[in-house]
């Protein structure tokens, strides 16, 4: 899944660039408020499930380190 958020990231990011560089079907109605709406909402998405991910790391991170500060022993070696 992660693999699919970063094809998504660099399909938005591509996306931008039409309205960089000027072209002119880039500033149509259905592009700019259309399609881009839709990759927003996507990146929105993908933003969340990264954000989740973070948490639940920190989390486990501090439940490991809670568990090393009970027992006195480094979490590697199964305190």
């Amino acid at each position: 899944m992660q693999t699919i958020e970063a094809i998504v990231i660099l399909i938005a990011l591509a996306s931008l660039w039409p309205l960089i560089v000027g072209y002119q079907w880039a500033a149509t109605e259905w592009y700019k408020f259309g399609y881009l709406s839709v990759i927003l909402v996507v990146m929105i998405w993908v933003t969340r499930r990264r954000m989740a991910r973070i948490r639940a790391a920190a989390g486990e991170a501090k439940r490991k380190r809670d568990a090393a500060e009970k027992s006195g022993r480094p979490p590697w070696l199964g305190g």
